[in-house]
């Protein structure tokens, strides 16, 4: 039988379906049958398939599908997963560079079993008697009985190297995940929820570990490749928290929620460079846990006195105000929130306050929503870029649909010109208040041909008079260039200028307008024979 290359994204996907799906009997059904050789063959096809015959009470065939094991199937009459799949795995893993190792390692994860096995080689002497080979230790899980703090001690005993294997990339970490989240694939609905957040916290936590062995010239382009890479585990994260119930929760799941949430706050509290936005993940909790009055308020009040203490200098003050704010926006204590936020850095702390914005706009509380836009206001315009401006004018433009009637909303984005620009002006035509928009190209100096087509076709059509000063300043600047081509230009922008007069049903304007521009021009010899050939005059 030759030996392949092991094909790790196959593997690790095969893993992780495995681990969450199978029942650990038909596991061990499974490697029982791959060790007594009933596997005829085991081979990888397209598509992260494997293929594969085993000899039972008859001969079966076998497709593995690592993308979703709900499509994988075999001919036995067993209904769902069944041994014969597991033993094709197991089969096709002998079969990689790791041989019968790479198997047995594969089938101790999928248990819940870490090998920590050492055979001993010495070589008897004549006065010593052979000494028998040592039997592989085998470290069990805590189990579903055990605590988080347990359960992130066993992870830290067990797996607490893993970030070592991650120097430039962090495949090592998916199957330790899938691994992890396997042992917990038999527990009730709620406690493997919240064992499952443990693993991926643990994960992280390696994965923290890891980019600090990156040297500080590569570190970029490691922390961008490391982020894309984890970014699956910590959505997955997310959506675990937010089927949290906390209301329901018995005293054992409270308990294991506050040590998530704790391990989760001592990251995100730490001054130091972090790869994963460890505060957010905090306010994720947070919000969710706030739904039980008692935590929150305890919770509360304890962020509060800690920032009113001495705080070390290894404690982020900004995260405490930044979190302390948030609850008390939860709580519609909104003055309080805000004063809070005030303490913050605004560039890191601005993705959290746009959205308590949004909510009082979809709540209706406008006089809420005056003093959070104000707020946010002088902030943004203390140092303008793209990142603080766009969110908040994206805030202006609904608040102005909303409530058109109050003026302040156009007043913001106008003071934030020109980063404000592209907004504003979609923002204008949106509404179809053209003049506006038409002004606003005029005070940033675009000209006709920087706008869109489509645009022009619409104004041009609706409000024709609207467009009528753009052209007008258009041809001024194009005939100031002083040469043929300006000129050219020139009489381009004339010929549109006269279909919006005869659109507008002007043409008396439009004689007045024409022929004061060439008496204004008439010393430019170049520029009258222009407006002749284009036939704008006879």
């Amino acid at each position: 039988m030759s030996v392949m290359h092991l094909n790790e994204k196959l593997h690790a996907l095969m893993e992780q379906q495995l681990n969450v799906h199978v029942e650990t009997t038909i596991m061990k059904r499974g490697w029982q049958y791959y060790m007594e050789g009933k596997v005829n063959s085991a081979n990888e096809g397209s598509q992260d398939h494997l293929y594969g015959v085993v000899k039972g009470s008859d001969l079966y065939a076998v497709i593995l599908d690592a993308g979703n094991l709900r499509y994988s199937s075999c001919t036995c009459p067993y209904s769902g997963f069944c041994k014969h799949m597991a033993a094709v795995y197991f089969q096709y893993c002998s079969q990689q560079e790791g041989g019968h190792t790479l198997a047995e390692r594969s089938y101790f994860r999928l248990l819940g079993l870490s090998s920590a096995s050492t055979f001993v080689k010495n070589k008897p002497t004549v006065q010593e008697a052979p000494q028998p080979e040592a039997v592989p230790v085998i470290v069990r899980d805590p189990g579903e009985s055990a605590t988080a703090q347990e359960w992130f001690a066993w992870m830290e005993a067990t797996h607490g190297e893993t970030w070592r294997k991650c120097r430039h990339s962090l495949h090592a970490l998916q199957p330790l995940l899938s691994s992890l989240k396997g042992l917990s694939k038999d527990w009730e609905k709620r406690m493997q929820r919240l064992h499952w957040s443990t693993a991926i916290i643990f994960v992280l936590e390696q994965a923290e570990r890891a980019i600090n062995t990156v040297d500080s010239f590569s570190r970029y382009y490691h922390e961008m490749s490391f982020i894309r890479m984890a970014e699956p585990w910590v959505e997955h994260l997310y959506t675990l928290v937010s089927e949290l119930t906390p209301a329901e929760m018995e005293p054992r799941e409270e308990d294991w929620a506050d040590a998530l949430i704790a391990h989760v706050k001592l990251w995100a509290s730490s001054t130091e460079r972090q790869l994963f936005d460890w505060e957010y993940m905090y306010l994720a909790f947070c919000e969710k846990l706030a739904e039980n009055r008692s935590w929150f308020e305890g919770e509360l009040s304890a962020m509060v006195q800690q920032s009113r203490g001495e705080a070390p200098e290894s404690v982020n003050k900004a995260f405490l105000h930044t979190a302390i704010g948030i609850m008390y926006f939860l709580d519609r204590q909104d003055k309080e929130a805000i004063e809070h936020f005030s303490l913050t850095a605004f560039e890191r702390s601005q993705k959290v306050m746009y959205p308590c914005a949004a909510q009082r706009m979809e709540e209706g509380r406008w006089e809420l929503v005056a003093d959070w836009m104000s707020f946010l206001f002088e902030r943004v315009n203390k140092g303008k870029n793209g990142r603080s401006v766009g969110p908040f004018v994206t805030l202006c433009r609904r608040a102005d649909l909303d409530r058109p009637d109050m003026p302040i909303w156009s007043e913001y984005m106008t003071q934030l010109l020109p980063h404000s620009y592209s907004e504003l002006s979609d923002h204008w035509l949106d509404q179809k208040r053209y003049e506006e928009w038409a002004d606003l190209q005029m005070l940033v100096g675009s000209r006709p041909e920087d706008v869109g087509a489509h645009a022009l076709r619409e104004i041009a059509k609706l409000a024709p008079r609207a467009l009528m000063p753009l052209y007008h300043q258009s041809v001024e600047a194009s005939i100031q260039t002083r040469n043929r081509q300006g000129y050219r230009v020139a009489v381009k922008q004339l010929k549109k200028l006269e279909k919006l007069y005869k659109a507008d049903k002007d043409a008396a304007r439009w004689e007045q307008y024409i022929g004061g521009l060439v008496h204004k021009h008439q010393r430019l010899r170049a520029f009258q024979e222009e407006l002749w050939k284009g036939k704008i005059v006879t």
